[in-house]
């Protein structure tokens, strides 16, 4: 039989009154599920609470320094200098690029350095140099460069010999800045193969995710200007702090997701661009931490 006279004959069925009345008294017994305009909130206290907790942890981190006699050292920071004409040594770890050094060869240097001898201002090159900032326990601070023919006291104004002649402390130095690290490199492939690996799904599922979501290029043309003045300000002024950078790039996920969230009604679309924005800001603070 064709479908079309099936569905003639089931037409025809008379109505069960009764039956019909006893689902609807069922359906109006049951409660009302109402949809709850606080989760965006809670979301959002979650990653705050998550933000302020990795800002503590960093704060305190770097921040515990027990007060003793003059002379004695506390810590001593480094920062690899590309050749930029401004000092750009920090004391705590907490910007990118800045290395804490506990090697004995380096920690007698600083602690030695008025027995050293002092040479006149030699010539200085555009090349890779250090700049090491010595933190003390009663609170003073030094800041030296330290680069192949000189180490120059900022604050002294003086210079001795560099690190050519301390074959061991040009060493140690190489391998405090050689620590294993992501690179952005494989950031951009893994992310560049899970836009594939996306494309393949969703062809694979017939699902149309939608090319034109409203306040997705707004929040495209932010993110893009708040990564224009990074780069200023690390080219020109100096090294950028990990959990500022940490905040942005949850703000970065969050300014993606919501007009998504907004937008999207397939349930199975919008989980899997959950997944892709949460992978791709874990990968980007796992950068920002192993700098």
């Amino acid at each position: 039989m064709k479908l079309d006279e099936r569905l003639q004959e089931l037409n025809k069925i008379p109505e069960n009154e009764r039956l019909k009345q006893t689902i609807l008294n069922k359906i109006k017994d049951q409660p009302v599920k109402k949809s709850s305009s606080l989760k965006p909130l809670r979301e959002l206290g979650v990653i705050t609470a998550i933000c302020f907790i990795a800002l503590f942890l960093f704060y305190t981190s770097n921040n515990q320094i027990n007060q003793a006699a003059s002379g004695e050292i506390a810590k001593i920071t480094s920062y690899k200098n590309l050749g930029e004409k401004e000092f750009r040594g920090k004391s705590s770890t907490n910007y990118m690029g800045v290395e804490n050094i506990t090697t004995p060869s380096i920690v007698t240097l600083f602690e030695n350095l008025s027995e050293l001898p002092t040479i006149s201002a030699p010539e200085k090159f555009d090349f890779k140099h250090y700049d090491i900032v010595v933190l003390y326990k009663n609170g003073e601070q030094h800041q030296y460069e330290l680069a192949v023919n000189y180490l120059y006291d900022i604050k002294q104004d003086l210079y001795y010999p560099g690190y050519e002649e301390y074959p061991a402390i040009f060493s140690d130095l190489v391998d405090a800045h050689n620590k294993i690290q992501l690179s952005i490199i494989w950031i951009a492939v893994a992310v560049l193969l899970m836009q594939a690996c996306t494309a393949i799904y969703y062809n694979r599922r017939k699902l149309y995710r939608p090319n034109k979501i409203q306040g997705l290029g707004i929040s495209l043309i932010v993110n893009l200007t708040i990564l224009a003045l990074l780069f200023w300000y690390h080219n020109t002024i100096g090294p950028l702090y990990k959990p500022l950078l940490i905040i942005l790039a949850v703000g970065y996920g969050f300014s993606v997701w919501l007009p998504m969230k907004r937008h999207i009604t397939n349930l199975n679309i919008l989980k899997v661009e959950k997944y892709k924005i949460l992978v791709i800001v874990l990968l980007f603070i796992s950068w920002i931490v192993t700098y």
